[in-house]
């Protein structure tokens, strides 16, 4: 091969790696812009269904220890059970039991003899009584997992 071609194909060979490194460049920064949109997504979701589960079982909690059963509290039973399954679509096995071991408890709880609210008080001031705690640290441990690796 004479010197002139090898050239030509030399500064051929260059201008397509030079016109190809742009391109690829921006397709691995979209990929990875793309991925951390939809792993800031999935997070707001969990935080959302996470925040609304904790609101509305503090007050089906406190519903179920303080009144007798009735057919409004039924309804009530009927969204706990329908917020843990929204969990159920997409968190961790512990964030899922954690809720499931909570509805399960309120369950239990009506029909049992209904706490005064001064009771209820008395109740919630010793030290480590916290009907949600389980869940909310489980749905923590998960945050973290999920924030640090991508993994859960």
């Amino acid at each position: 091969m004479n010197a002139a071609a090898l050239s030509a194909i030399a500064a051929l060979g260059g201008t397509a790696i030079g016109g190809l490194t742009p391109l690829i460049s921006n397709y691995l920064i979209q990929k990875g812009l793309t991925k951390r949109e939809l792993l800031t997504r999935e997070l707001a979701v969990r935080q959302t269904v996470y925040v609304d589960f904790i609101q509305f079982a503090t007050k089906v909690y406190v519903s179920a220890t303080t009144k007798q059963l009735d057919d409004g509290d039924v309804d009530e039973l009927i969204g706990l059970y329908a917020l843990v399954s929204r969990i159920r679509l997409f968190a961790s096995k512990p964030v899922i039991e954690a809720a499931e071991d909570f509805a399960t408890r309120v369950t239990k709880l009506y029909g049992e003899q209904a706490l005064s609210i001064q009771d209820l008080r008395n109740a919630t001031l010793i030290p480590h009584v916290d009907p949600l705690n389980g869940f909310s640290c489980r749905c923590r441990e998960e945050m973290r997992a999920f924030l640090g690796n991508g993994k859960y």
